[in-house]
């Protein structure tokens, strides 16, 4: 059960996800990365191996009957009411009191597939909440926003211990280029963990 649990959450981190992504959610992200990453598509050969993970992460989170041990996390209604338009979500992000929904708006402008959404979601990279920042940094790797590596290497910087593993974990798990500034820094933190787990991101990216 743990070494399921384990790889369950790296597959969520290979798709740029959390540990609250549903089934669409899954899909959705599978989708945009496997366009992204698909060596026909890219015209780039380098992305075959990218690809392959990307294709063992959506496989493994979709075994057979994992579907309905998830459970559904709530579903904020200023986000439902948002729908997939990038400047109701993006307002949300801005606007909305309550860190769960936007978080949730972030995730959903992420999942968007849009690299437009990068003007709401750099607001979401300083917020005051943690998990919003974090569904942030997820949401950029999603959609490979490379305009994005300065402000999450100075989300990474400015942030406790705890956020700043959670943003390594992001880094090692999508493997994104957007990352290196957060990676560098990461290699010459003062916690000896951080430097490790660096240096493990730094060999995925």
């Amino acid at each position: 059960m743990i070494q399921d649990a384990r790889w369950r959450g790296e597959a969520l981190d290979r798709l740029g996800l959390g540990p609250e992504a549903d089934d669409a959610e899954i899909r959705i992200a599978y989708r945009h990365l496997a366009l992204r990453y698909h060596p026909d598509a890219s015209g780039d050969p380098g992305t075959a191996r990218r690809f392959a993970k990307v294709v063992k992460a959506y496989k493994v989170l979709t075994v057979a009957g994992e579907g309905s041990r998830r459970d559904r996390r709530l579903r904020y209604r200023s986000v439902e009411d948002a729908g997939e338009d990038l400047f109701a979500l993006g307002q949300v992000v801005a606007s909305d009191p309550d860190a769960g929904a936007r978080a949730q708006a972030a995730r959903a402008l992420g999942l968007s597939g849009r690299t437009a959404a990068y003007v709401f979601l750099r607001r979401a990279l300083y917020d005051k909440s943690q998990e919003v920042a974090l569904e942030a940094v997820r949401a950029v790797a999603l959609l490979g926003s490379k305009q994005a590596e300065g402000e999450v290497a100075a989300l990474y910087s400015r942030s406790d211990a705890s956020l700043r593993r959670r943003i390594l974990d992001v880094a090692r798990g999508t493997g994104e280029s957007l990352f290196r500034a957060t990676v560098e820094a990461g290699c010459r933190d003062s916690e000896p963990s951080l430097r490790v787990l660096a240096a493990s991101a730094k060999s995925q990216l």
